[in-house]
């Protein structure tokens, strides 16, 4: 019976370390590219998260504008998506839709606008709510819990335009109204015009702006509204990189396909693994798991997308308006010489009918 007793013990010890060293030889070694710490994480890196979608666009790789706080200032990450996402078949995507109304500088929508107050309002357009569905089916649970639900009100900003002077706004600026609550507990959120231009998240000029749906440059939405000038536009970033506005519905005198680049904000203490994937350009490209989740084993392109020199159409307009007054001012002159020269020819044929000296002079 004792001798059964010790057997049994026996046999149990040696059962608890087969399995110990059993579960030591199977574990994975980490290699010298991988970490749990955060801060590794710089800005202008790429974090990978979240399932690719080929036929949206998604490629679950996220620009880090802000490697410390949030875009209200708190603790956290501030990202943004790498690329431009559309609809589920790639479609383009609208602000809010209002039908078949087309703004013009001769018709901005004011009668729209007028009987329809809040076209231009953040909240609960269809593109916040493309956000929301975007969220829900692109992300795990655990990846959506670290991406913290953002509260935010933003300040009017005017920004530098093509220097067109327009009836009711500052020349040469494009003006965006305040808005109150703008994002209320969202984890998912477009740019505001304001963080679009802001240098400390890295948008420093046009091209740093820029962004490929699928490998060609697009123009994406901003959350911000227009001031009532245009009362139906809100902060587009057109394809070569410029801070404009556009119609809500995207109907205007020219039409240009729309997508999103949406932002997030996400908690430091949410990352549990960082994979370093490559490092391209001086950015580390990082595959993320989060807590909560099991590893990602997703798979991400570990390249940088080639965004080629954009054209500087604002210099190029201005240029334009400058020259123009010097174009008109020189047909001026050559008009007001040609008719100098008609009048002295008058004259001078004048004064030979009558017998001037010039007519003297022949007549010998």
């Amino acid at each position: 019976m004792k001798m059964s007793f010790w057997k049994r013990l026996l046999e149990c010890i040696l059962a608890a370390v087969l399995a110990v060293l059993l579960s030591a030889g199977s574990a994975r070694p980490v290699s010298a590219e991988e970490t749990d710490g955060q801060e590794k994480i710089k800005a202008g890196d790429i974090l990978c998260f979240g399932t690719p979608d080929e036929a949206c666009g998604f490629d679950g790789k996220w620009l880090v504008l802000d490697s410390e706080q949030t875009n209200t200032g708190g603790e956290g990450m501030f990202l943004v998506s790498l690329s431009l996402i559309g609809g589920e078949k790639g479609e383009s995507l609208l602000f809010r839709e209002i039908g078949d109304v087309t703004v013009s500088f001769s018709d901005r929508g004011e009668a729209y606008a007028a009987a329809h107050p809040g076209a231009t309002d953040y909240q609960g357009s269809d593109i916040q709510r493309w956000c929301a569905d975007f969220l829900a089916g692109h992300f795990s649970e655990a990846e959506q819990e670290a991406m913290l639900p953002t509260y935010k009100s933003d300040e009017g900003i005017a920004v530098p335009g093509f220097g067109v002077p327009l009836p009711g706004i500052s020349p040469g600026t494009v003006d965006f109204d305040p808005a109150e609550n703008i994002l209320a507990g969202d984890r998912l959120f477009l740019l505001s015009a304001e963080e679009a231009v802001s240098e400390k998240y890295g948008f420093t000029d046009n091209q740093a702006r820029v962004a490929l749906f699928k490998g060609t440059a697009e123009g994406y939405w901003l959350r911000s509204p227009h001031i009532p000038t245009f009362p139906l536009d809100v902060g587009f970033v057109y394809s070569f990189g410029a801070v404009m506005d556009y119609p809500v519905n995207a109907r205007s005198m020219f039409s240009l396909a729309t997508y999103a680049r949406p932002a997030c904000n996400i908690s430091r203490e949410k990352v549990a693994g960082l994979e370093l994937l490559s490092a391209a350009g001086g950015a580390g490209i990082w595959r993320v798991t989060f807590e909560g989740d099991g590893r990602n084993e997703r798979v991400y392109d570990p390249g940088l997308p080639a965004v080629g020199k954009v054209p500087d159409v604002q210099r190029m307009l201005s240029a334009a308006l400058i020259a123009i007054p010097v174009l008109i001012l020189a047909l001026v002159a050559v008009l007001i010489r040609l008719a100098v020269k008609h009048i002295r020819k008058k004259r001078m044929l004048s004064r030979c009918g009558k017998g001037g000296p010039v007519h003297a002079a022949l007549v010998k």
